[in-house]
């Protein structure tokens, strides 16, 4: 084992990773024979190849999507959990907030569960979460306006952007495509990254991502914002240690919503 070339002893690693998704030094050193400054010094170079990123004792996959599933696909999958995200995350807003909401399935679940909150004013691009939506006599649903993305149900374009412009809420929440620690926050269009985008910038309160475990680590093509940007991540379960420790570095509280 010890007398494994680099190269080979690398393919192993990403076979590995491949197989889990996440991989640890101590338990690669052990699999392996090598020391911990070995695999350290292999997941160094398999990271500057662009083949996985580096976390706190660890690594992950850097899983590119590229494909965008259409809304309607995305509104079917994972749904208990999907209402679980967003059941939690509207337990965070208060009374009275002006909130940002983004396009999404999470997210018109949440939109959904707001009907509870009382006095809120919620703007949003989201024109796939109306049909069902129930909003308070004493709440104010707004549309942005834009160009309707017929797959995904969402408005888009320099219309949402200004109509967003003259607007700073308490509290924006974002669904997104990725969620990577060295590549930030991703989305699978340009246009709907612009629009997450805007609304971060415009947040003068808490910026919240809600995304199921299975975005942690996935990278999709066009950036939104750096995850330290962010205030809370709400998601379905704990991730592995290595993430927990990232989240807290940067100051992100993780919430959990099973």
């Amino acid at each position: 084992m010890k007398n494994e070339i680099p190269a080979e002893r690398r393919v192993r690693i990403l076979e590995k990773l491949r197989e889990q998704g996440i991989v640890r030094v101590d338990e690669l050193s052990s699999i392996l024979g090598v020391s911990v400054i070995t695999i350290r010094r292999d997941l160094t170079t398999l990271e500057a190849e662009g083949l996985l990123e580096r976390t706190h004792g660890g690594a992950i996959s850097t899983n590119l999507q590229i494909n965008e599933p259409s809304y309607s696909d995305k509104d079917r999958l994972n749904i208990p959990l999907k209402a679980s995200i967003a059941g939690k995350t509207a337990s965070l807003i208060a009374e009275g907030e002006t909130v940002f909401i983004n396009s999404g399935s999470t997210t018109s679940l949440i939109l959904k569960s707001l009907a509870a909150v009382p006095g809120l004013t919620i703007i949003t691009n989201n024109v796939g979460a109306l049909s069902g939506l129930e909003v308070r006599p004493d709440s104010e649903l707004i549309l942005t306006g834009g160009t309707f993305r017929y797959g995904t149900s969402c408005l888009v374009g320099e219309e949402v952007l200004n109509r967003l412009g003259r607007v700073h809420p308490t509290t924006s929440i974002l669904g997104v495509d990725g969620i990577s620690f060295k590549k930030g926050l991703t989305s699978h269009n340009t246009h709907e990254a612009a629009v997450s985008r805007k609304m971060m910038e415009q947040t003068r309160g808490r910026i919240i991502v809600a995304a199921d475990s299975s975005k942690l680590g996935l990278l999709s093509q066009h950036y939104i914002g750096d995850l330290s940007e962010i205030d809370i991540l709400v998601t379905n379960e704990l991730p592995d240690p290595s993430f927990i420790k990232d989240f807290e570095k940067i100051g992100i509280d993780l919430i959990v919503s099973d």
